[in-house]
């Protein structure tokens, strides 16, 4: 017979294991955090990431998970969080359309390098991932 328990991340409780990892207790308050976003979001729709942080008291990474995981709807145009290369204010996905364009260029540079560096009259194969 298995349980299926185990600590909360957040409090150390030991609790039934679901899907969002946390006790009762934390999800309950991680729910009433998000509420309290769109509650203030709702009422003060042109708030920045740190404003919203100042007015209902929860930290700059917790609105910015709730952003990339949906919890927070992204109609809002002045959340925003940073660019995971340059650390420029982005409002959607993980880098800035400026780094995004540069990785494509190095992809393409790296790319038509590789083509070279290949001998003639040789084939590619394709790899198969997870054998």
């Amino acid at each position: 017979m298995n349980l299926h328990v185990a600590n909360c991340p957040s409090c150390g409780a030991i609790y039934h294991i679901n899907l969002r990892k946390l006790c009762v207790t934390c999800s309950s308050e991680l729910d009433h955090r998000i509420q309290r976003c769109n509650d203030y979001l709702w009422r003060y729709p042109l708030t920045t990431t740190k404003e919203l942080q100042d007015a209902v008291g929860v930290t700059e990474g917790e609105i910015i998970t709730f952003i990339k995981q949906g919890k927070i709807p992204k109609v809002y145009k002045n959340l925003t969080y940073p660019c995971e290369s340059c650390h420029g204010p982005i409002r959607d996905g993980r880098l800035c359309r400026s780094c995004k364009g540069s990785f494509q260029q190095v992809s393409q540079q790296l790319e038509a390098q590789l083509a070279r560096l290949q001998p003639a009259g040789t084939y590619k194969t394709a790899t198969r991932r997870g054998w």
